[in-house]
């Protein structure tokens, strides 16, 4: 007679109580808040530079001042973190940032409101850090990366909903209402962060040692060098005496905290986590996605509103159907990267979303949603499977100790990655709009047989309307080179998706130099 011996279950998973779970959605939506308004003024600063008398240029160190202080925040959140705990970081942010909402409005004048923005940016450094030590301490162990994809995707869906949400704003209220909306979510932050969020002791003893030198030469250091990539191309770059200054000042400081860092046994970020393969890599492939996705929810937009004449509402609500994929893959992904090697997943999310931008370079002017949508599934398809792996590869190499370098070198990542990607968004179309517009110019020859029947016909257009034949020959003109101007963006626009792609394409190479952690592991 034979006995079979039956296999031991499998231990059941603890799930956290209600109120951890209304404790961890508090923190995402904070952070969902917060990075929404990291951009949330650029199609609204027309009414603002009108509401306050300000030009262009005065008007656009309101989203420099919210950006600038948010990175130069995040360092302190370490700190902060380290002796106050992460719930009291979360609701020491949240209230800061409720608050100045609220008031922000009410500002007399721009340098009010530009201390305002600097005051919401600040608290939101604070806040996002806390996210990643929050989901860490309050979720078990088999449900944390479940939690942390939620984390990511919030990170990979803002940009493209920024435009659409504050498009939104923009139609039905007025300019107000971009601060005065963030009260509401930043006051659920607040109140179901205090009702579900353990709060540890107060470490006073841990004043005494923190790491000030290092503190005030990274935060300085890296506000320096965002000043100078969200200022660069309105200012001309090297041709600016500010940017110069401010780029040798983010280099020195920035040089002076790696040296610094690397002596202290304590300092408030570890740049020796950057050495490491899967850590150093794993923000590096960050740091190009964050640029593709600032640059989609950025270009695509411009080209909307600029060729096509769309309004800002309906330039962002092709990205709203685009945003559904990763709603329901990200999950699916969490689950997926326990039975498949997380670097396969990363490398077939960049090859994806490279294809996806690779489309976008048949772009013409006569495109519209329908023909961007494609590209737009595409991308949203991709991008779950690049940000939830990246999270295991980074968080499977470190230790407890660390949990708040990394987040807070995530943080910095995304928000230095944003920067740049604007920038170079920003000054490679400018520079290929001029060179496409002189290489066009050069076929659209004064006094060219060609050129001069498509005036007369525009020109006769015109007069057909009641319009004085000499203004209708001037006008005609005008639309010829105008006509030459949309076309010189539609092709710079296209450039640009080039090189994103191949860019992409390539930073999946990164993935042969990885390792694969065991999962699960130490903490997820």
């Amino acid at each position: 007679m034979s006995t079979t011996t039956a296999a031991p279950a499998a231990p059941a998973v603890k799930l956290p109580d209600l109120r951890a779970l209304i404790g961890v959605g508090a923190v995402l939506l904070g952070t969902l808040t917060s990075l929404l308004n990291s951009r949330l003024t650029d199609i609204g600063l027309a009414d603002i530079r009108g509401a306050l008398g300000v030009g262009m240029d005065e008007a656009s160190w309101l989203t420099t001042a919210y950006v600038v202080a948010e990175v130069a925040a995040i360092p302190s959140a370490v700190w902060l973190r380290s002796i106050l705990s992460p719930a009291r970081g979360v609701l020491i942010g949240s209230l800061i940032f409720t608050v100045a909402s609220f008031l922000a409005p009410f500002s007399p004048n721009l340098q009010v409101l530009i201390a305002f923005q600097a005051i919401r940016g600040l608290s939101a450094g604070i806040l996002m850090p806390m996210a990643y030590a929050v989901v860490m301490r309050h979720m078990p162990q088999p449900l944390r990366l479940y939690a942390l994809s939620f984390y990511a995707l919030v990170s990979s869906l803002t940009p493209a909903l920024a435009a659409s949400i504050e498009g939104w704003i923009m139609v039905h209220f007025s300019w107000e209402y971009l601060f005065w909306i963030n009260v509401i979510p930043g006051s659920l932050t607040l109140l179901a962060g205090a009702y579900g969020l353990a709060n540890d002791p107060i470490k006073f003893l841990r004043f005494r040692r923190h790491d000030g030198f290092g503190l005030l030469a990274l935060s300085l250091g890296l506000a320096a060098l965002v000043t100078v990539l969200d200022q660069g191309n309105l200012l001309d770059w090297l041709g600016s005496g500010l940017i110069n200054g401010l780029l040798a000042s983010a280099a020195f400081l920035l040089v002076i905290y790696l040296v610094h860092a690397l002596r202290h046994r304590d300092p408030v970020v570890s740049p020796r986590l950057l050495a490491r393969d899967n850590i150093g890599l794993s923000l590096l492939v960050m740091f190009v996605m964050r640029i593709g996705l600032m640059s989609s929810a950025y270009l695509i937009p411009q080209y909307l509103i600029r060729v096509q004449g769309f309004r800002a509402l309906e330039s962002g609500t092709v990205f709203w159907v685009s945003a559904l994929p990763q709603l329901v893959l990200t999950p699916f992904v969490a689950w997926l990267v326990y039975r498949l090697d997380p670097r396969n997943l990363v490398a077939f999310g960049l090859l994806v979303f490279a294809a996806g931008t690779l489309m976008l370079t048949d772009l013409t002017h006569l495109w519209a949603g329908e023909q961007l949508l494609p590209a737009l599934l595409v991308q949203s398809l991709a991008a779950p499977f690049i940000a939830v792996p990246l999270m295991v590869l980074m968080t499977e190499e470190i230790t407890i100790r660390e949990i708040p370098w990394i987040a807070s070198l995530v943080h910095i990542t995304r928000t230095v990655a944003s920067a740049a990607g604007l920038a170079l968004v920003a000054t490679f179309t400018r520079k290929q709009e001029q060179l496409h517009s002189a290489l066009l110019g050069l076929h659209v020859e004064s006094g060219s047989a060609l050129v001069q029947g498509r005036i007369d016909a525009s020109a006769a257009t015109l007069e057909a309307q009641a319009i004085d034949p000499a203004l209708a020959a001037d006008r005609a003109t005008a639309m010829l080179a105008g006509t030459v101007q949309r076309e010189a963006f539609v092709l710079a626009y296209a450039d640009m998706f080039l090189l994103l792609g191949i860019a992409l394409a390539l930073t999946a190479l990164l993935t042969l130099f990885m390792y694969r952690p065991k999962l699960p592991g130490k903490f997820l």
